[in-house]
């Protein structure tokens, strides 16, 4: 490429594309030799190859490439740019190129090692350019200059049928296309690795459920509890009580049914005679009782019957003879109840309540009215009372049993119910006034015990374990229950029922070195033919497993009752 006229252009590192392509269209030879950097920067682009390509075809100008970067060789081949390894050499066609690396002798110096001679080739072409960073020439040790050929070669190889074999293959074969298969094969395969040794080292575990055939056995003990922690006595059949209280504010409407006169009460005066058998006389007190024909009247004041000899010097003789006398006084009274019945006209058939007096009115006792109205009686309140705690009870129990955590069981014959002062309104004996329902309001307690399970267990194993051979074992407690619950001058006791499940002593240790390492349906059968196993199933973590691990913690084993 010597021998030719051509214009050599030095890209500097800080130009860009606009800059190449000008300077290539302001080249004055027809060939003009693009010179890059080490670092070939901007031409590290196929679209701005292919964009030089275009521009020197457009100027109607032969561009060759000079460099030894294999990258580069294969850009420009693909825009159908020739490349010369140095200025002095000869281009390769683009028909040539075929991934090459750098020949032997040839490398990328900087520009103060180019010789005076190459210099002095290309200072006209290059006048109106600036100087570049680095120059592309042959070392000391360098082949001769292979031989030069013409633009016109150049242009003809451009010019060449795509459809021969070269360029059906393509012009640069590289492995750039396969790299993301490669990389993605290699991904998968590792991947197929890992999973391999995950599936077959780590992954494999087994569940074991093996079966026992047990025998129920009853079991029933007299208890007793106490309510101070730290008193308790397990092994001896001492519990401690958990209590629990709940209140609960309730009400309860009714209906009254009572009647009453609430009427004005009749009045009067009694005349009330007196037989005195004694110089003391006789006191007839206020509240005395008089009776006559079923209705009663309360006498309202004292009536004080004297002896003296200056009033009753007949009667003290009389009194001294055995014989007595008698003495009269007025006694005002009330009827006991309203009503107009109460109304009596003179009467003299009266019974007193004060021994040796009799009484009868001379007036008409008068004044008494009748008007009945509904009240609250005894009796509607107590029923409003009961209702009022049964109503309650069953939501009380409910709202209590939550107080209790699962592992208490709970002693239901222990529930107390308890209403404090439950008030009526109206009250007992008062006026339901029309439009008014009566209702009765109370707090209401309820309270309960409960002990632990995990006590009540220990207790039953350990009195039960006594009763059994040497070759069975309890494998369950069912859920325990108390009868009889009762408090006595301080004394708890109840009776503990329950009942436990006994059977062949199968222990999970031997069960445990039966299966490591052995297949499943071996191991099915070695533990079906243990004494007491009715049962067995074996849960593989994954399909593919076969083997019980040899690894302890890949193995679980549960014990279950035979249902």
């Amino acid at each position: 490429m010597d021998n030719m006229n051509k214009d050599v252009v030095y890209i500097e590192p800080e130009d860009d594309i606009t800059d190449i392509i000008a300077r290539v269209k302001n080249a004055k030879e027809k060939l003009v030799a693009l010179v890059p950097p080490k670092k070939i920067g901007v031409l590290r682009s196929a679209v701005n190859t292919k964009l030089i390509a275009k521009a020197g075809k457009s100027a109607d100008k032969v561009i060759v490439i000079v460099t030894t970067d294999p990258a580069l060789m294969k850009l420009a081949a693909a825009a159908q740019i020739p490349v010369a390894k140095t200025l002095q050499s000869r281009p390769k066609l683009p028909s040539e190129i075929i991934e090459e690396t750098v020949e032997p002798g040839e490398q990328v110096i900087d520009e103060k090692d180019f010789s005076d001679e190459a210099k002095g080739n290309t200072a006209d072409t290059n006048s109106s350019n600036t100087t570049s960073t680095a120059k592309v020439v042959k070392s000391a040790s360098s082949e001769k200059p292979d031989q030069s050929f013409s633009s016109d070669d150049i242009e003809k190889d451009s010019k060449k049928p795509k459809d021969d074999k070269a360029n059906k293959k393509g012009l640069i074969p590289t492995l750039e296309k396969y790299r993301k298969w490669v990389i993605i094969g290699g991904v998968a395969f590792v991947g197929l690795v890992v999973f391999l040794i995950w599936a077959f080292v780590f992954a494999p575990a087994v569940d074991i459920d093996v079966a026992i055939r047990t025998t129920a056995n009853n079991f029933s003990e007299e208890v007793s509890f106490v309510t101070e922690k730290g008193k308790e006595n397990v092994a001896g059949g001492t519990f401690l009580l958990e209590e629990k209280k709940v209140e609960k504010s309730s009400s309860q409407e009714f209906t009254a049914t009572g009647q009453k006169d609430i009427g004005e009460k009749a009045s009067g005066n009694l005349k009330i005679t007196a037989h005195i058998t004694s110089k003391d006389g006789l006191t007839v007190p206020s509240g005395s009782t008089f009776t006559t024909g079923g209705l009663s009247f309360t006498g309202n004041k004292e009536v004080v019957f004297t002896v003296s000899e200056a009033d009753g010097a007949k009667c003290l003789a009389n009194i001294l003879l055995g014989k007595g006398c008698d003495m009269d006084a007025t006694m005002p009274v009330t009827a006991n109840e309203p009503g107009d019945k109460y109304n009596i006209p003179a009467n003299s058939s009266w019974i007193s309540s004060v021994a040796n007096v009799t009484a009868k009115n001379e007036a008409a006792l008068s004044g008494g009215t009748t008007n009945i109205v509904t009240v609250v009686s005894q009796q509607d309140y107590d029923n409003a009372k009961n209702k009022l705690e049964n109503a309650g009870r069953e939501d009380g129990k409910t709202e209590l049993l939550k107080e209790f955590g699962d592992d208490m069981t709970i002693i239901e014959s222990s529930l107390e119910i308890s209403t404090s002062d439950p008030k009526s309104t109206p009250g007992v004996g008062e006026e339901v006034k029309s439009g008014v329902t009566p209702k009765i309001e109370a707090t209401t307690t309820y309270k309960m015990f409960a002990v632990n399970k995990t006590t009540i267990s220990d207790y039953v194993k350990s009195k039960a374990e006594k009763t059994l051979a040497s070759d069975q074992k309890i494998y369950a407690v069912d859920t325990p229950f108390f009868e009889n619950f009762s408090k006595k001058d301080d004394k708890i006791t109840a009776k503990l029922k329950t009942s436990t499940q006994t059977g062949p002593k199968v222990n999970e240790e031997d069960i445990m070195e039966k299966s490591k390492g052995k297949k499943i349906g071996e191991v099915k059968s070695i533990l079906k033919s243990i004494s007491g196993v009715s049962s067995v199933s074996i849960k593989p973590s994954f399909p593919w497993v076969g083997s019980v691990p040899d690894d302890p913690n890949k193995i679980s084993i549960e014990l279950k009752v035979e249902e």
